[in-house]
């Protein structure tokens, strides 16, 4: 039984039977439909009402959507699926001439100054660090349900993420999970100017590398757009997204070399 049907199900009364029951489910379903905004949206809804698990977490992802929690109360999560969607091309990836100046400035640092970038290493304290409010916000949309649910999927093998380290501290960091040749930047932070950004430099290497096959992101209109991200739209990323999932790939534990 899918999450909708089971969401209808808990909602009529269990003591009913056979065709009396049958046409409550059917009225809700089709009330439920048409206030949500259509049968996708109502799916969507359903699954705002189900807790969030490491299970709940991985089955939005594979069906392209991603949780959000609402503003005003942390416990409850609302799962979007954008249209457009804004992806990175993985395969035809290239530093851009700014991105290597940044990345040359950094070689040319003392050791002390210089970036050191790693893989999960400290993936606990990347997503605390994600996960602080920036600017003169007050709020976050990681909360520590969230945390909590991205810890069990580092563990599985799942989440990961790549850590910018300057004299040994960690200054930069970039969150996401991969699963198969599918792979979604969830969020970014820095303590640095451009550790984020170097982090983020040698990620989209690595995918391309280990032979990704999509790659989604922030809005292609913002920080993303120097990396090449573009916007396309929700059929064509779902096509994308069902080659994505299938392909046999791993994320490695390598860590490319970049030519600069």
């Amino acid at each position: 039984m899918g999450l909708l049907p089971k969401v209808i199900s808990s909602i009529v009364p269990t003591g009913l039977k056979g065709p009396t029951k049958r046409l409550l489910q059917k009225l809700f379903h089709s009330g439920l439909v048409k206030v949500s905004g259509g049968r996708e949206d109502a799916l969507l809804w359903s699954s705002a009402q189900a807790k969030l698990t490491p299970y709940m977490m991985i089955q939005g992802f594979l069906q392209g959507t991603f949780p959000m929690p609402k503003v005003d109360d942390n416990k409850i999560f609302i799962w979007h699926d954008p249209d457009p969607r804004a992806v990175i091309p993985v395969a035809d990836f290239k530093i851009r001439n700014d991105l290597l100046r940044c990345l040359k400035k950094d070689k040319l640092q003392e050791s002390d100054k210089r970036f050191e970038i790693k893989v999960n290493v400290n993936f606990e304290q990347t997503i605390l660090n994600c996960s602080k409010p920036r600017g003169e916000k007050t709020t976050t949309w990681i909360s520590t349900e969230y945390i909590k649910v991205m810890l069990e999927l580092h563990k599985m093998g799942i989440a990961h993420s790549f850590e910018t380290y300057q004299n040994g501290e960690l200054v930069g960091g970039v969150l996401g999970v991969a699963l198969n040749g599918y792979f979604i930047t969830l969020s970014l932070f820095r303590t640095v100017d451009n550790a984020s950004k170097v982090a983020f430099c040698y990620l989209l290497t690595k995918l391309k590398e280990d032979g990704f096959k999509l790659h989604i992101t922030g809005d292609a209109n913002s920080w993303f757009a120097q990396f090449g991200a573009v916007n396309v739209t929700k059929n064509d990323f779902r096509q994308e997204l069902i080659s994505a999932i299938t392909a046999p790939v791993i994320f490695t534990s390598r860590m490319p070399e970049l030519v600069v």
